[in-house]
């Protein structure tokens, strides 16, 4: 419903006058807020189903037969976990060069005097969390002195990344639903002040109460229908340069592509934000004509 339809003049009041576009600029705030959490939680599942890689290190050995014995066992013991896909023994000239920088380039007669340890991928199952600590029981029952590491260290950085932005972006989103619930009822309450005298005369005319805030709700869910709308097309076209535009230049500054159902729950958001506003401006003008009588 159009304001110019209301009996109050709510629209002359100069904090009802900018309400919408109040309601659009916080609008744009909580929609962007949500898709940086939307899309942390996309860059989180898409690590999950990565497959995980985990290295296991043991020490060397003087005798070739015991080594090659050793590394059986264990490569037996790890395949029959819960979990892993495969295991693949890391080869002599991979090992090389994960040494090259700090011995440079190692002759072949001069390798047998490094006591260089046998490393040995584990490939974990995609979406398999692998448990470390059980790993390592079970490989240093065999060789005691045995090193387990996840490769990629810099995986973990990512998730950890990935979960403080998701925990940020949805923190972000409510505190602005939060703040702008708060601005409808500060804007409700300054109107109703000022409009006090119109309020009096619908009462005199025989009003009720919930007339009266029926036109504050009114108002207020027009000016978010408003505000929100033209908030929500801002936010989703910056979400849209910011995932697709690079892409023409050779960049890409968002690892991950917004999903379908991101786009559904973006829209909620707006919509969310209608409800909260029309639900906070009856609740204060409520309130404000108790106080009035």
């Amino acid at each position: 419903m159009a304001t110019a339809e209301l009996d109050l003049p709510l629209d002359d009041t100069p904090a009802s006058r900018f309400l919408a576009w109040l309601i659009g600029g916080l609008v744009f705030l909580a929609v962007l807020a949500c898709a940086v959490a939307l899309l942390a939680q996309g860059a989180l599942d898409r690590l999950s189903e990565r497959p995980r890689i985990v290295t296991v290190a043991l020490p060397a050995v003087d005798d070739p037969a015991v080594g090659e014995a050793e590394l059986a066992r264990v490569r037996a013991a790890l395949e029959d976990m819960s979990g892993v896909a495969w295991t693949a023994v890391v080869s002599e000239e991979e090992l090389d060069k994960l040494i090259e920088p700090w011995f440079g380039v190692v002759a072949p007669e001069a390798r047998a005097e490094l006591p260089l340890p046998r490393l040995l991928d584990v490939r974990f199952q995609p979406g398999v969390v692998p448990d470390l600590t059980a790993l390592a029981r079970k490989v240093r029952a065999i060789v005691p002195n045995a090193l387990i590491d996840e490769t990629g260290p810099a995986r973990g950085a990512l998730e950890e990344a990935a979960q403080r932005l998701r925990w940020l972006g949805g923190g972000a989103g409510l505190l602005v639903l939060a703040v702008l619930v708060v601005v409808v009822v500060v804007v409700t309450r300054a109107s109703l002040d000022l409009h006090d005298e119109t309020v009096d005369l619908l009462r005199l005319l025989g009003a009720p109460d919930r007339y009266v805030a029926r036109q504050f709700e009114l108002h207020a869910m027009a000016s978010a229908l408003r505000g929100g709308s033209v908030g929500f097309a801002a936010a989703l076209a910056t979400v849209v340069g910011l995932v697709h535009l690079p892409t023409l230049w050779g960049l890409r500054l968002v690892p991950v592509v917004p999903r379908p159902l991101d786009w559904i729950l973006l829209a909620m958001v707006p919509v969310l934000a209608a409800l909260l506003i029309t639900l906070a401006a009856r609740f204060a003008a409520v309130h404000g004509l108790a106080r009035l009588r």
